[in-house]
């Protein structure tokens, strides 16, 4: 019981361990992932922030150019200053050199550089009007008969710019996203209609232009916290520096894998208490088991006193079946030779006859050789039937041509959808056996072949001749491309009576007398088979040097 006990706390450890280390790698896996988004759509807004920045200094740029463009050169009168400030099309207003007192402390400071610099527009500073918007100051030092007259003041409307810069108007952002453009000081100078009183820091620049910060913004009266993804640029123009900020709402961007994250944590944690269900069952299944140890143990007993009377019983029925099959092939062999009796006077009278042998001297010698072949398989029957008692006779014969005759008798019974193949050597080489039993050989192994290939289309190769890897042995090589024989029963192929043919097809004696024949004759047997390519018998035969057959 105490070594029960342990071996429970040590599975119970484990699982704990395992669990905590799949959790470790989840949530690595997570802020991986997580990072890897963050990262992505840093990049995508680091880049539309470079592009939109450059589009806007370009646009401001031109602004300048239009107003130094019609507010340049030697002008006749103030009437002509007056027209040439329509050209700008925006709302600027001239201010003569002599009503510079009164002016205000930045438009006397912005007149002074204009009247330093008369071939430059001098840009800034920017204000917030009443009616709600900032504006942009332009001021440029204009010249009545090459004399300095004064100065003129363009207000550019930076909500104007925002709307009429389509990079910026019209941006299409995901996750809520929007685009805004501030001073250096912070101030949100451009934010169309995305944003209302929304403020935010980018102090502590971290070097790649994109930043995850806090903002807060006033919703109906409650100011409300939330986590920006910004990706800045820096526009200047003139001196003046603009600070262009693409923002997009952080959780909305995460929210996706945050969602995933939450729905594996609830399959984890169903996970968790199936587990949980399953060891406890599997803990009163071990001690359901440890209740019945002793009777199992007792009934073990009762088993294998059982099974060796089971195996007793088949040893029996071996012993039977063998003992039947002895008998049955012994009476088979007497029937057949029976039969066979007035085959063999016919074949003899036919033989002797001489019209047979004018018009059909070969078909006669066939079927004289098929007689006395089926001769020497009613006495291989019969000594079969004798369990090796009867005297095998052992006769040295020419193997080429038991090959060549045993072939020319297989092509006969080939059906049509069978293409056979053979490559027979023209040499003759003698091997010692029983006559004969080369032919019950290819025969069997020959109906082996059609049987594998079926009703389908498919070819038998036959091959005799010296062997490439032994001088001293013939080879013969039996080839289809059937079905191939599978590797669990290729080892049992040799056993008497193993058959995987339907009843009545086959009784499973073919290859063991196959290999059995070819045992006589000093020779060994191998197979080669790949289901669904097809089987290769290969017959290695000791040759004999003679000059008689």
């Amino acid at each position: 019981m105490k070594k029960g006990k342990k071996t429970r706390r040590t599975r119970i450890g484990i699982t704990a361990a395992v669990t905590a280390l799949i959790l470790l790698i989840a949530f690595f896996c997570y802020q991986t992932v997580k990072k890897t988004i963050v990262n992505n759509e840093k990049e995508s807004m680091a880049g539309i922030a470079r592009v939109s920045a450059h589009s806007l200094e370009t646009s401001l740029k031109a602004k300048s150019n239009l107003v130094y463009a019609a507010l340049s050169g030697d002008m006749d009168n103030e009437e002509d200053i007056q027209q040439n400030m329509l050209k700008t099309g925006e709302k600027s207003r001239y201010i003569p050199e002599d009503k510079m007192a009164a002016l205000k402390k930045w438009e006397k400071e912005a007149c002074k550089e204009a009247g330093i610099r008369p071939g430059e527009v001098i840009a800034g500073p920017v204000f917030h009007q009443e009616e709600g918007y900032y504006a942009l100051y332009l001021t440029k030092a204009v010249y009545i008969d090459r004399s300095l007259a004064g100065y003129v003041q363009v207000e550019l409307n930076l909500d104007d710019i925002y709307e009429e810069e389509q990079a910026l108007s019209n941006l299409k952002l995901g996750n809520q996203g929007y685009c805004v453009v501030k001073e250096a000081d912070g101030t949100t100078v451009m934010s169309g209609e995305h944003v209302e009183a929304e403020e935010f820091s980018l102090a502590g620049d971290e070097g790649d232009g994109c930043r995850i910060v806090w903002s807060y913004q006033v919703q109906q009266g409650t100011p409300e916290r939330t986590r920006k993804l910004v990706a800045y640029d820096t526009a200047e123009f003139a001196g003046e520096k603009f600070i262009l900020c693409i923002i997009e709402n952080y959780d909305s961007i995460v929210e996706p894998i945050d969602r995933i994250a939450l729905y594996l944590a609830m399959l984890g944690l169903a996970l968790l208490v199936w587990l949980g269900i399953f060891l406890c069952r599997m803990a009163e299944q071990h001690r359901e088991e440890e209740k019945l140890k002793m009777e199992l143990q007792h009934e073990k007993e009762l088993n294998e006193a059982n099974k060796a009377l089971e195996n007793q019983e088949n040893l029996m029925q071996k012993y039977n079946h063998s003992k039947t099959m002895t008998v049955l092939s012994g009476a088979i062999a007497h029937e057949f030779n029976n039969l066979m009796t007035p085959i063999v006077l016919y074949s003899e009278l036919l033989c002797e006859n001489e019209e047979v042998q004018k018009e059909m001297a070969q078909e006669a010698k066939e079927m004289s050789d098929a007689v006395s072949r089926c001769e020497v398989l009613a006495r291989q029957l019969l000594e079969y039937s004798r369990q090796g008692r009867a005297k095998k006779v052992m006769t040295v014969y020419n193997a080429t041509f038991a090959v060549e005759s045993s072939v020319r008798m297989v092509e006969r019974l080939i059906p049509t959808n069978i293409k056979i193949q053979t490559s027979i050597c023209k040499t003759k080489y003698y091997i010692k056996g029983q006559i004969g039993a080369l032919n019950q050989i290819i025969l069997n192994l020959v109906t082996n072949a059609m049987n594998a290939i079926g009703e389908k289309c498919g070819k038998i190769q036959i091959q005799f001749g010296l062997s490439t890897q032994d001088e001293r042995m013939v080879r013969l090589v039996v080839e289809d491309d059937g079905g191939g024989i599978p590797e669990e029963i290729r080892q049992r192929i040799f056993e008497p009576f193993f058959t995987t043919k339907e009843e009545n097809e086959g009784n499973g004696i073919g290859l063991t007398v196959v290999k059995r024949l070819t045992e006589e004759h000093g020779g060994v047997i191998r197979v080669k088979s790949q289901t669904g390519k097809g089987t290769t018998f290969i017959l290695d035969f000791p040759w004999i040097e003679s000059s008689h057959e």
